[in-house]
């Protein structure tokens, strides 16, 4: 036990000498054995624990806890698209290259944003515990479990690293597209009714999704022109993941949608933000 206590404090201290000395010190920022601990617990509650406890009991009635969960993830969303929007975007920051300025009048605000967005991806662990205790086992899919895991640990990342700059535009458009999604969802949990409508646009939330790695992809490139100051990095953190979401999700798409015709009740989805 001692060897491991060592190994991880001196992680964590390698780790802190990296961060932005603004949020260094943060709840749940400081060092990287927290998020690394939330991460494990949560695949090791969704992957084995959480099935073998709902293996011989019946689904909870969850739609109520949904529907609130639902509502309260739209309105975060839409505050957090609104704050970010007037904190750089609608007076300095551009589509280009735009490291992260510690000096702004507005980087202090943002930074904070960035471990709200954190906080956020914590709370959507909650997603999955849904699926697990109605027993939607399918639904807890390689592609949403790993979504949510790596979405976690890169919010993370961009608390501890790089809180603003180019890296709040990855929120920014996210938070859109988020908007979208949690709008969709809380259209769907509003009963049958409202099932036509939703599974005749179901697969447009998943192009949205596509769509939005494109862009990021594109964005986050341009960190390898000389011109640009943000560390690589940035790069080396966004990229890989974008491009594996891109796939897992694309792959998502052509099964349900171009392979197969189905006429079932829409799925309460492969959720990605």
């Amino acid at each position: 036990m001692e060897v491991t206590k060592e190994f991880f404090e001196k992680l964590d201290a390698f780790v802190d000498q990296y961060g932005d000395p603004r949020t260094n010190e943060w709840p749940m920022v400081q060092g990287i054995t927290t998020p690394l601990a939330c991460a494990s617990v949560y695949l090791y509650l969704v992957l084995y624990l959480g099935p073998k406890c709902m293996e011989n009991r019946k689904p909870f009635h969850l739609l109520p806890i949904i529907k609130v969960y639902n509502l309260v993830q739209l309105v975060a969303c839409i505050l957090i698209f609104y704050m970010i929007l007037i904190s750089g975007w609608t007076t300095k920051y551009t589509l280009g290259c735009e490291p992260v300025d510690s000096n702004a009048p507005h980087s202090n605000r943002l930074a904070q944003l960035f471990w709200w967005t954190y906080m956020l991806k914590l709370v959507e662990f909650a997603e999955t515990a849904f699926f697990i205790l109605r027993k939607k086992t399918k639904q807890v899919s390689g592609l949403h479990v790993y979504h949510h895991a790596s979405t976690f640990i890169l919010a993370w990342a961009a608390v501890k690293f790089f809180p603003g700059g180019m890296a709040s535009f990855p929120i920014l458009v996210n938070s859109v597209v988020h908007i979208i999604m949690y709008a969709y969802y809380q259209l769907s949990s509003m009963g049958p009714q409202y099932h036509k409508f939703t599974l005749k646009y179901k697969k447009y939330v998943t192009i949205i999704q596509l769509i939005q790695f494109g862009i990021l992809v594109v964005h986050t490139l341009q960190v390898l022109s000389s011109s640009c100051s943000m560390p690589n990095a940035y790069l080396y953190g966004m990229l890989p993941d974008i491009i594996v979401l891109f796939y897992l999700f694309y792959k998502f798409y052509r099964n349900t949608y171009t392979t197969k015709i189905k006429h079932l009740e829409p799925k309460s989805a492969e959720k990605i933000k």
